[in-house]
């Protein structure tokens, strides 16, 4: 649930943190485990008949590209797991979302927010200046999946996914913090 406190950047202000949500991503990451396991099972377990999967098939090329894939994506889920503090944090000052950026970003660099949906996946499009795009403190994350987002439109991309609430709460607390005439 979001929780007000002090922004650190700007204390006179209040600020709404949301916290990632455990239980979901610690789902993820238990289904990854099984998917990568299941992959090395059939790719390495001989039963007295022969191997499960033969040597040079397609399927053993599936199994191994799952093994990476699947693979790859257990550090990931586990440092999502193992956060500590708020995800995403809203304020007058701008928008923070840690697995995105290092700090905050201003209001008044952002151009756009579009709420966007790619299947059942919900995002937050950030739109921002293209001259104070480089100088913002985006992690190289953030700018790879930026450049690979570019079909879907320009922007970082926030996602909903690991966000206690989802995107639903993310733009609920913009929408109580967020003045245009300020």
């Amino acid at each position: 649930m979001p929780v007000s406190s002090p922004d650190s950047a700007t204390p006179t202000d209040a600020r709404i943190d949301l916290h990632g949500s455990r239980w979901r991503l610690v789902g993820l990451l238990l289904l990854a485990c099984g998917f990568t396991a299941v992959c090395l099972a059939l790719l390495f377990l001989e039963p007295e008949d022969g191997p499960i999967v033969a040597p040079g098939s397609v399927e053993q090329f599936i199994l191994i590209v799952g093994v990476g894939f699947f693979g790859l994506t257990l550090p990931l889920f586990l440092r999502e797991v193992l956060r500590r503090g708020p995800v995403v944090s809203v304020s007058r000052h701008g928008l923070f979302d840690r697995r995105l950026s290092s700090d905050w970003i201003p209001w008044s660099a952002i151009t756009d927010l579009d709420a966007v949906a790619v299947g059942r996946h919900h995002f937050l499009r950030i739109a921002v200046e293209p001259d104070h795009a480089a100088a913002l403190p985006w992690t190289r994350r953030a700018r790879v999946s930026a450049r690979l987002n570019r079909m879907y439109g320009e922007g970082y991309w926030l996602s909903g996914q690991g966000v206690e609430g989802g995107i639903d709460a993310v733009l609920t607390a913009i929408e109580q913090v967020w003045h245009p005439d300020a």
